[in-house]
């Protein structure tokens, strides 16, 4: 916001950057380094005014240090440089200096990065060139290019948690990428442009973003005037889709200096000159205020802007266009045709055919009660199951029983995107909070999942609410769930009254000490789902 601020008031300084932003917070105190090129130069007059600009930005008793720099690079120091960013910023890739070729011809940089073929491809999945073209474009002026080259004298990552952490890092980029939009209809501008992008889900926001578009209903609208500038007005609302997902948005709307005294000094012009743009200045900031004053809650907008992190650490939109709008309402009638995958992604499944009882085979019947049929016990650790934008997944697990064998499991922990209140809850999952940011989202993990599960009747509690939190994660890839269910507990009664074990099925652990498996915890889904599989194959095989 910074950095546009200045655009705006210096906007012959298309090459001024905003390197760094640090905050004290104990001292109270914003330190900022900007750069510019070397050959340019700033004097000493355009400096003090960007200092008191930025100055005139700084939150109410807040400090500012701000340094200048010059914005110059040879090839060793851009070299220098990028290897710092990667090991600091994305230390996994192990680069050295040594990996790194640059070339600077005037204000254009070739970087070219050497790196095995497996880290190639990884970086490749990843778009990892294009992200460090979006960092230095707010970094320098010059233009940089990077490429990615092959290099089979680069040894790879020793480590194998290193490695695992690269896979996740390399995760295609199209399973992440929304396809959800909303269709809207009537625009009437507000500010800024009309817009030309349909509107995306609210909840298909996972990270800051330059451009985006979205829509929904206005509530909790306030204005007021900055603190530190009068001519600045800001207009807060919040935007809620059909879907039920919240996004709080802010428009700083700049209003033009109107006194004809400050125009005369400004513009350099006689008083005749100064009152007519004064007038006409008037009339446009009282449009703009017209505006603000107009938007109200209840009113069904679309707005398209940027998407940061705001002061309570939570994805709000700075608004640049806005208009008022019909939303026509979600398609009930999607046709999800996607064919399962042909290969695992993120997670593959792990043989546990060791679990098969001996005795199965061996029964005078030759056929047990699952036989002839493909279940899967699926069980979940979630925040809740009752919103399926605000409950998250933080553990998974899938065991398959084919013929009433146990043969595959799938787990993974599950990135909730979301802070997690319940560190004990965590404990007996055998994870923790900082923990569950190396592993994939649950977006990520549907097209596996997906595939797990494909023509299998999924066996657990709570399978209604679970379904339909996989399948709003699903839709953007589309994917639907539609297996077949079947309440754990009744199909475990059912297979107890078919059995000669007469196991009672009111509590798991209980039942797991009658059918002699191992119960270690009854709260992870590793732990029950396992349970829970080897218990139905048990009872099934003792069928009467």
């Amino acid at each position: 916001m910074l950095i546009e601020t200045l655009h705006q008031k210096f906007s012959d300084l298309g090459d001024l950057r905003m390197r760094e932003i640090r905050v004290e917070k104990s001292q109270r105190i914003v330190y900022c380094t900007l750069s510019y090129p070397a050959d340019k130069g700033l004097d000493n007059v355009v400096r003090s005014l960007i200092t008191e600009t930025i100055r005139e930005q700084m939150p109410y008793g807040y400090n500012c240090s701000l340094k200048f720099v010059d914005d110059v690079f040879s090839k060793d120091s851009f070299a220098r440089n990028l290897a710092d960013l990667i090991k600091e910023r994305y230390p996994v890739y192990s680069l050295s200096r040594n990996n790194i070729s640059v070339v600077v011809e005037e204000k254009h940089i070739y970087a070219t990065i050497r790196v095995s073929a497996v880290v190639k491809k990884n970086m490749e999945l990843a778009d990892f060139c294009a992200t460090l073209t979006d960092h230095y474009a707010d970094y320098t002026c010059y233009t940089v290019e990077f490429a990615l080259e092959e290099d089979d004298n680069t040894k790879q990552p020793s480590v194998v948690g290193e490695q695992e952490k690269l896979v996740q890092l390399a995760i295609n980029r199209e399973l992440l990428k929304p396809s959800r939009y909303f269709d809207i209809s009537g625009q009437n501008l507000l500010f800024g442009k009309k817009l030309a992008n349909m509107p995306m889900y609210i909840a298909d926001l996972r990270k800051p973003t330059d451009s985006c578009t979205v829509c929904g209903v206005v509530s909790a609208k306030s204005c007021r005037q900055s603190k530190n500038n009068p001519l600045l007005q800001v207009c807060s609302f919040s935007l809620t889709d059909n879907t039920g997902s919240t996004l709080s948005c802010v428009i700083f709307v700049r209003l033009q200096i109107t006194d004809p005294e400050t125009i005369m000094d400004e513009k350099g012009c006689g008083e005749a000159e100064a009152r007519t743009l004064s007038e006409k200045r008037v009339l446009a900031n009282d449009k703009k205020l017209k505006n603000i004053l107009w938007l109200a809650d209840g009113m069904s907008v679309a707005a398209h802007g940027k998407v940061v992190y705001g002061q309570n650490g939570q994805l709000e939109m700075h608004v640049y266009d806005l208009c008022v709008c019909k939303i026509a309402p979600i398609a009930a009638d999607k046709e999800f045709d996607r064919e399962v995958a042909e290969e695992y992604l993120l997670i593959k499944p792990e043989d546990c055919t060791e679990y098969r009882q001996i005795n199965f085979v061996d029964r005078m019947s030759g056929r047990s009660v699952l036989s002839g049929k493909n279940y899967v016990v699926l069980h979940v650790n979630a925040t809740g199951l009752t919103n399926v934008v605000d409950d998250k997944l933080y553990a998974i697990c899938a065991v398959k029983l084919t013929d009433g064998h146990l043969s595959e499991r799938l787990f993974t922990y599950v990135n909730p995107e979301k802070e997690l209140i319940s560190e004990k809850a965590l404990e007996q999952c055998r994870i923790s909070s900082d923990k569950l940011i190396f592993y994939p989202t649950l977006t990520e993990i549907i097209s596996d999942l997906y595939k797990f599960t494909y023509g299998c009747t999924l066996v657990g509690n709570d399978l209604s609410q679970i379904v339909a939190l996989l399948n709003y994660y699903a839709a953007p890839m589309n994917y639907k769930f539609t297996n077949e269910t079947a309440d754990q507990t009744d199909l475990l009664n059912q297979l107890s009254e078919n059995s000669d074990m007469n196991a009672k099925v009111s509590k798991l652990d209980e039942l797991a000490k009658k059918c002699k498996v191992s119960c270690p915890n009854t709260v992870f889904c590793l732990d029950t789902a396992l349970t829970v599989a080897r218990c139905m194959s048990i009872l099934s095989d003792n069928g009467k």
